[in-house]
C-alpha cells in the first residue's frame, strides 16, 4: 500500500504545516493559548487548521478502506488530491474566505469517491 502510505504522509504533512503556521501567527500577533480570536490572519489560520482536522478524520479512515476495494494506486491518487485541495484551499482562504471554493471541491470529491466506492462494495458484499 506505499500509494496510500504516501497520500497518508503528505495528509499528515499539510495538518503539520497548518500547524505550525498557527502557531507562527500566534507569535507574531501576540495571541496567546487558549484564545483563538483577536486578529483577522490568526483566526483564518486557525480556522484553516480546524476545518483541515475536521475533514481528515474523514478521509483517513475512507482513504485505507478505499485502498482495499479501489486499489492502493487509485486511492492514493485521490488522497493526493485531497492534499492539493487542502492546501488550495488553505491559500485561497487565507487571502479571502468566500474564495475557499475550488479547494472545498478539491477535497470533497475524493471523500465523496471514497463512501461511494467503499459503501457500494459493502453493500454488495452483504447482498451475497
Amino acid at each position: 500500500m506505499v500509494y496510500t502510505t504516501l497520500a497518508t504522509l503528505a495528509s499528515v504533512l499539510v495538518l503539520f504545516y497548518f500547524m505550525m503556521r498557527v502557531g507562527a501567527m500566534r507569535g507574531k500577533t501576540g495571541i496567546s493559548a487558549p484564545a483563538c480570536t483577536g486578529d483577522e490572519m490568526f483566526e483564518k489560520a486557525h480556522r484553516v487548521h480546524m476545518n483541515s482536522i475536521e475533514q481528515f478524520v474523514m478521509f483517513l479512515p475512507m482513504l485505507w478502506l478505499a485502498a482495499h476495494v479501489v486499489g492502493d494506486l487509485y486511492a492514493g491518487i485521490a488522497g493526493v488530491v485531497w492534499v492539493f485541495g487542502r492546501l488550495i484551499y488553505g491559500q485561497a482562504y487565507m487571502k479571502e474566505p468566500k474564495s475557499r471554493s475550488i479547494g472545498m471541491l478539491f477535497t470533497t470529491v475524493p471523500l465523496v469517491y471514497f463512501i461511494v466506492m467503499v459503501g457500494w462494495d459493502a453493500i454488495e458484499k452483504a447482498m451475497m
